[in-house]
């Protein structure tokens, strides 16, 4: 019995001392399942705010005092004059921010709070800018716009709390991720441009895939004059190196480039249905695939070659080359005439909320091969000596 006593205390010194728990990257929620608290949301979250802002209180001109009450539109009757397009557009801009909002609220609220939350966030940032849009004569204060508003941002949360969880916090896109793709916030980055690059494309008066025209900025209208033939190959170029500069920009965010083509087709399928949803609004009936020009078309196949031939180089090879590509882009666009057969075929009605639609994505578009290019080169300078 000693022996068996004496036994098991050494067997008690001699077992080996459980490793401290590895830090989670999955928290259990309050509500319903496990949550993954994820940068990437964070970020979306604050860049989409910065967007809904911008789109509300755009041109900025002209600012004046108060004329009265600033608050006192929550109270008045219903605006004489809607239509049902900007009642929707209105809905459908606050259901990414509802769904994003509730996305990062889950990992620490109940499911049910965290769509609540989510929704008066939403809401009150409604009121926020109807507030500010008191000071701009452009602009109408509308308490239907709020409501609108609000409804969106609850259709969002609720998508969050019902699906969102399970398909990205804690599910298939989210393991996609982590099999295709580097972990870590640098490449959620990357995955933040890359968004923005797909909404850029709901401005169908942006060349296929071309970004940062600033020519009405410098003053570059008559740098060239414009001839159909020379256009072409223009064209050509601005969808070429565009394509596979983004294409690029994937495989340097990539592990090993493994499943990344389904990846490749999926983005690109996305990015041409934005471009016909977006000729949808601006275009004329007979001309919604009017940027689907010859030009364009030659430059896809050529786009495809090119990132076939650098696909596999080392990632930072690969993410000076896709910069070099956005930004010969960017200077091919900005060095080409205006085409006025595209100028004829924009609708002229726009204003009210597809003016601020118009100005939000010409914006994004500007602004977007100098972010992507500057990313790029931080992504190549951070991962030196690690391939």
């Amino acid at each position: 019995m000693k022996n068996t006593v004496e036994a098991g205390k050494v067997a008690a010194v001699e077992a080996p001392v459980p490793a401290p728990a590895r830090r989670r990257e999955w928290t259990a929620g309050p509500g319903s399942g496990l949550a993954r608290r994820s940068r990437l949301v964070r970020y979306l979250s604050v860049g989409y705010t910065l967007l809904i802002a911008y789109a509300s209180l755009y041109p900025f001109d002209a600012w004046r005092g108060a004329l009265d009450n600033p608050l006192g539109f929550l109270l008045a009757d219903w605006p004489p004059y809607y239509t049902a397009a900007d009642l929707a557009l209105n809905a459908v801009a606050y259901i990414p921010l509802g769904f994003l909002l509730a996305l990062a609220l889950l990992p620490y609220l109940r499911t049910r709070h965290a769509a609540l939350f989510a929704t008066l966030a939403g809401t009150l940032l409604s009121i926020g800018m109807e507030v500010l849009q008191h000071f701009l004569p452009l602009r109408v204060s509308s308490n239907l716009d709020v409501l609108t508003n609000g409804l969106g941002a609850m259709l969002g949360a609720l998508l969050a709390v019902t699906a969102g969880e399970r398909w990205l916090l804690s599910g298939h896109l989210y393991r996609l991720r982590q099999r295709i793709f580097l972990p870590g916030a640098l490449i959620d980055v990357g995955f933040v441009l890359l968004l923005m690059w797909l909404f850029t494309q709901l401005n169908p008066e942006v060349w296929l895939f071309g970004n940062g025209d600033l020519r009405a900025v410098l003053d570059l209208s008559g740098s060239l004059a414009f001839d159909p033939a020379s256009y072409r190959w223009l064209e050509t170029g601005v969808t070429a190196f565009n394509l596979a500069g983004v294409c690029l920009f994937v495989a340097a965010l990539a592990r090993k480039r493994q499943g990344l083509e389904s990846v490749l087709l999926a983005i690109f399928a996305i990015a041409f249905t934005l471009k016909g949803l977006g000729a949808v609004a601006l275009f004329r009936p007979g001309d919604l695939v009017l940027w689907l020009t010859p030009g364009a078309m030659l430059g896809l196949p050529a786009g495809v070659m090119l990132y076939v031939l650098l696909s596999r180089l080392p990632r930072r090879g690969l993410a000076a080359c896709a910069a070099a590509f956005i930004a010969i882009g960017f200077v091919l666009v900005n060095i080409a005439p205006d085409n006025p057969y595209l100028a004829a075929a924009v609708r002229t009605w726009r204003h009210g909320h597809f003016l601020s639609f118009s100005g939000l994505t010409q914006l994004t578009a500007s602004v977007w091969p100098a972010l992507a290019c500057a990313y790029l080169g931080w992504l190549a300078a951070h991962r030196r000596g690690r391939d």
